[in-house]
Order: C-alpha cells, then sequence, then structure tokens
C-alpha cells in the first residue's frame, strides 16, 4: 500500500512540474521602447503590450502650429492637467481631422 501510495505521489509531483513551462519574451521587429516624456510614456502610431486601463480621450481641434512636437505638448499639457493618475498617452493624428489622443494608465505592478 506504501509503494503505490509512493508511487501515486511520485507521478502527481511530475505531473505539475512537467506542466509549467516557462516563456521567454524574444523581441521582434516590431518591438521596441517608447519615450517617457513630462512623466508620459507615448506611443505614437502603436500601442503597449502591457496591461493598461483607457482613463478618457482628449481631441484638439484646431492648432496654430501643426508640428508633431507642438501637438504633443499640448496633449501632455491637457492630460497632466485634467488626469493626475495617467501616465501614458496614445496619440493618433488625422491629417483632415481632430488629432486624437486616448490618456492611458499603465499597470506597474506587474
Amino acid at each position: 500500500m506504501k509503494k503505490i501510495l509512493f508511487g501515486v505521489l511520485i507521478g502527481i509531483c511530475i505531473t505539475v512540474l512537467l506542466a509549467f513551462k516557462t516563456t521567454i519574451y524574444v523581441p521582434n521587429n516590431s518591438t521596441a521602447e517608447v519615450n517617457k516624456i513630462d512623466g508620459f510614456y507615448i506611443f505614437t502610431d502603436s500601442k503597449p503590450i502591457m496591461p493598461y486601463e483607457i482613463i478618457d480621450t482628449l481631441e484638439i481641434w484646431f492648432i496654430g502650429d501643426t508640428q508633431y512636437e507642438s501637438i504633443r505638448k499640448n496633449f501632455i499639457k491637457k492630460a497632466q492637467n485634467k488626469f493626475q493618475n495617467a501616465n501614458g498617452l496614445i496619440l493618433n493624428f488625422n491629417k483632415k481631422g481632430i488629432d486624437k489622443c486616448l490618456v492611458i494608465k499603465l499597470n506597474e505592478n506587474l
């Protein structure tokens, strides 16, 4: 009886050990690191691979200066003033329309 019980326990232990597979993240051609500007991770035409929560959407209708840095700066200022817990922006530009920005909170505890 002890031999059967010992055999069953060994079998369970081996099964449990073989059930877990370690995964190694391998960067590919689309993997990148984004810049952090004024406390915000800036994603342009991309999205984070880590889990995040969408807080709100910001829009800019008209700006005198249509350069990327100027638009990004305006989005950052708006987000800093309205959302204290946000730490990322996903920028979406539209040549003939309204530029939009998703304000996000990245889950940094992972």
